[in-house]
């Protein structure tokens, strides 16, 4: 019986050839018995009969299969018949004896079949895949005839090729199995003895003795092709671990690339910072202080401020009489004073007084300490400030951080940053001013600083009160001047973004560090 091919593939292990006892189809009230198998004379008795066993040395050639039982492959062993004037009759006579088991010598019942050619050339060979196409075969050996006994090529060898990209493995609806020469050879021999009828087959006369069969039965050759049957659709556990492994390497990829594209965005903010392009403490993302001894290298001088004196007045008629500056000074901000009061402007670079304890300077007896950005305080004062509570200036908040100073950035550094450069680009409350070649963000303090430098500059009644004044006990005030101090710093919110959140949002974050 012909059975479809159901797609799988067939790789071949043993061959193993017997003998069988078929019974002669007889016709009974018109209608045809058909032929079945009376004894497997093999074994019964292995002496009167051919057997092999064909372990190993086998190469798959093509793996286009039919269903099987049990793994097993099995029908009547013969050779595809070529057509007459087929130019591979006169070129296959000499491995092919005449008398070999064709189709019109097996019974004639629908039996499974296996068929046996030597691979001559590749047209010979295309020759008798298309005569075996026409037959309900179950599968194909062929062989090499070199009388070699080891295992034929690999399947990709150039021997097997017939000139067609290797078309003629997927045409056939059967597979293709190479078996060693002498093999071949052997299997070859046996078919021409066991193709005639009863008396023609070796060991006739114990066989009729033993079995007493029908002189029109056939003896034939039968042979089982054991193979390993792989199935081209895969189970359902290999689905499953082909979409976790899927699953695992998009997961993994992503994380990889986020962790990348966030370690370049701390690369870049770190130096922007470095740079002095962002301030971080400004924009309420990191607390920081700088060290005592960087902010010792600042400088100290004494505070030298003398209070104008108007000039008298002139008559109409008489000339003018040049204004003198009464106010000299050691710092740029003095010269800027005598130079705003000649144009009876106020000066606007004018500090009375300590921003950070509200303590008046005394002109030539206070000693202040100017920082970078121009402004000046009791050295105790910003001394304490910088090294403990900020980094920035008490009035324009510019960073007194040394050059190419930069904190460990974090992802959370990052994201807060990014805000607030968005922020800005879209037109909110946060700006930069510039002052002094410096970027800083605008603050209540920045504000403060500009109310204090439009301060008119005092008379000098007024000049002489405030130094009539009696000093006050600076130690007495130190409470004061550390609530200042709080007061004057930035709010800056360090706690962890991360904080409050479920555990797995937290897991989350650290795989997936582009997440918020």
């Amino acid at each position: 019986m012909y059975c479809s091919n159901d797609y799988k593939s067939m790789s071949l292990q043993t061959v193993r050839n017997v003998v069988l006892l078929f019974s002669n189809p007889s016709w009974s009230g018109g209608h045809s018995v058909p032929s079945t198998i009376l004894r497997n004379i093999t074994a019964l008795s292995s002496q009167i009969a051919y057997s092999e066993d064909l372990l190993g040395n086998i190469t798959t050639l093509s793996t286009t299969s039919v269903s099987t039982e049990n793994g097993v492959v099995q029908g009547l062993l013969y050779v595809p018949d070529l057509d007459d004037n087929d130019p591979c009759q006169n070129l296959s006579a000499k491995y092919i004896p005449q008398n070999a088991t064709r189709q019109v010598n097996l019974p004639t019942t629908n039996y499974n079949l296996i068929a046996l050619a030597p691979w001559i050339n590749a047209d010979c060979t295309k020759s008798f895949l298309a005569s075996a196409r026409q037959d309900p075969l179950r599968g194909m050996l062929v062989y090499l005839p070199d009388g070699d006994n080891s295992q034929p090529p690999d399947e990709d060898d150039g021997a097997w090729d017939l000139g067609d990209g290797g078309a003629w493995k997927t045409q056939n609806h059967y597979p293709v199995y190479a078996i060693p020469s002498t093999s071949g050879t052997e299997m070859m021999r046996q078919l021409s003895l066991y193709s005639g009828d009863l008396s023609q087959v070796p060991f006739s006369s114990q066989i009729i003795s033993t079995y007493s069969p029908n002189p029109a039965d056939y003896v034939r050759v039968w042979t089982e092709l054991t193979v390993v049957t792989i199935s081209t659709t895969l189970p359902l556990w290999a689905f499953i671990l082909i979409i976790l492994g899927v699953i695992v390497v998009v997961i993994g990829s992503t994380s990889l690339l986020m962790h990348f594209v966030q370690n370049r965005r701390r690369a870049a903010l770190r130096r922007r910072v470095m740079r002095g392009e962002v301030n971080l403490e400004a924009l309420g993302i990191k607390r920081l202080i700088v060290p005592l001894d960087h902010v010792q290298t600042f400088t100290l001088f004494t505070y030298n401020y003398d209070p104008p004196i108007p000039a008298s007045p002139t008559s109409p008629t008489s000339p003018s009489s040049p204004t003198i500056p009464q106010g000299k000074g050691r710092r740029s901000s003095e010269v800027s004073q005598a130079a705003a009061n000649e144009k009876n402007e106020p000066a606007i670079n004018y500090q009375p007084a300590c921003l950070i304890c509200g303590e008046d300077f005394e002109s030539r007896k206070t000693i202040i300490r100017e920082l970078p950005c121009g402004h000046i305080y009791h050295p105790e004062c910003i001394d304490e400030f910088l090294s403990q509570l900020s980094s920035l200036c008490p009035s324009c908040k510019s960073s007194m951080l040394p050059p190419g100073y930069c904190p460990k950035i974090t992802n959370s550094m990052v994201r807060r940053e990014f805000g607030t450069r968005r922020l800005r680009s879209r037109g909110g409350m946060i700006h930069i001013d510039v002052e002094r070649g410096r970027q800083r963000l605008s603050s209540w303090s920045s504000s403060m600083k500009k109310h204090i430098c439009r301060v008119s500059s005092p008379n000098p009644v007024e000049a002489v009160d405030l130094q009539e004044q009696p000093r006050v006990d600076r130690s007495s005030t130190v409470g004061m001047t550390r609530e200042r101090m709080r007061d004057l710093i930035v709010p800056v919110d360090e706690t962890n973004s991360d904080d409050g959140r479920p555990q797995w949002k937290r897991t989350a974050l650290k795989v997936f560090p582009g997440f918020r």
